[in-house]
């Protein structure tokens, strides 16, 4: 990746050194009730986060992958209290969010924001794309007046590739990547230090996809940002995050580099995701896919002992009874990945997957 520094961007902000800690999350839980009958009464929950904790560093973007409904977005929507957490601890810049009343939420809101999936059902359709990249500026007082207010829309247009002479369109009138751009912008509008990319470019053509992927790039590098990049997408984690933070059912199972976690991962669901990754040689894709028996668990019964196990080649009793804990996996150059595996050390997952090319091949 980009070398982040430490310098005066162009928004106005002082980004913190690169890999001072930023944001941290410790014992994070979501439960959502099930409720039945007329007077709804709660007869189960649904286990959207279990026991989530991670840190992330100023200037880096860690992808959280995982298959649909494991609770990726849910896990971004906590962190900025966009959803209140059952329990857990969650730190931004060492100060509790959690604690925070609304006047000081809305403060803190200026530092954090996200980009949604779906960029049209994001932006009010009756607003103008002035109006709309307008509303946060004014709303947190960083300009004074209509013609400052229009000086920034009209810079932060231009940052993401936009005209501003179109800056009273609305956004039907715009294509789907304009539209993500027009977020992206609103986003950045109040100066932001840490972005939820919440599958910012699932919704977009494939030929679109990587325009925004570099403008998310180089709008990190100008402006020191930090991402938590939500996505399904192994290949465009791979091409755009520092480190992975792998989820299933609602827990992270492993957690690592980029490149040591595509070139060795440490649980078998990672080397099962990795090995579903098109290849351009069919044989190779042939030998190493792993084929994941059975459906994913429900969250509101999953199975007890590690939440894998009924679907993992490897799993012995004491899979069926106990909960592994993430912890650290020593390697031979001195670095470690998070599993959640009681026997990460003794599996091999060598021809298991994945095989996978390394970058630009």
């Amino acid at each position: 990746m980009i070398e982040k520094g430490h310098q005066v961007n162009p928004m106005g902000q002082m980004p913190g050194k690169s890999g001072d800690e930023l944001l941290r999350v410790t014992g994070l839980k979501k439960y959502f009730p099930i409720t039945a009958g007329v007077l709804r009464r709660v007869v189960g929950q649904v286990r959207a986060v279990e026991d989530v904790t991670l840190s992330i560093r100023s200037g880096e973007t860690l992808a959280l992958v995982g298959e649909s409904g494991c609770g990726k977005s849910t896990t971004g929507r906590l962190l900025l209290r966009l959803l209140e957490a059952t329990s857990g601890d969650i730190s931004f810049e060492g100060k509790d969010i959690r604690k925070l009343d609304r006047r000081q939420l809305r403060e803190m809101r200026r530092e954090m924001q996200i980009i949604f999936q779906d960029p049209f059902s994001s932006l009010h359709p009756r607003m103008t794309v002035r109006n709309l990249i307008a509303e946060p500026i004014a709303f947190h007082g960083l300009a004074k007046g209509r013609s400052e207010i229009d000086e920034q829309v009209d810079r932060l247009m231009e940052t993401v590739g936009l005209s501003p002479a179109n800056r009273n369109r609305y956004p039907h009138e715009f294509s789907g990547g304009q539209r993500q751009r027009i977020g992206i912008a609103r986003g950045l509008a109040v100066r932001p230090k840490f972005i939820v990319c919440d599958e910012p470019i699932s919704a977009l053509d494939v030929s679109i996809q990587a325009q925004v992927l570099n403008l998310l790039s180089q709008l990190q590098r100008d402006n020191g940002l930090t991402y938590l990049f939500i996505s399904h997408d192994l290949s465009v984690v791979r091409y755009i995050s520092d480190r992975v933070a792998v989820m299933y059912l609602g827990s992270i199972v492993e957690m690592a580099e980029t490149a040591k976690l595509f070139a060795a991962p440490r649980h078998p669901y990672t080397s099962a995701l990795l090995s579903a990754i098109p290849v351009p040689d069919p044989s190779l894709e042939r030998a190493g896919r792993v084929i994941l028996e059975g459906d994913v668990p429900s969250p509101s019964n999953p199975p007890p002992g590690c939440a894998f196990n009924p679907r993992c080649q490897f799993a012995e009793s004491r899979c069926r009874v106990e909960t592994p804990k993430l912890r650290p996996i020593a390697a031979p150059d001195g670095t470690s990945t998070q599993v959640a595996c009681h026997f990460a050390e003794k599996i091999d997952l060598k021809g298991v997957g994945p095989n996978v090319p390394a970058a630009g091949q």
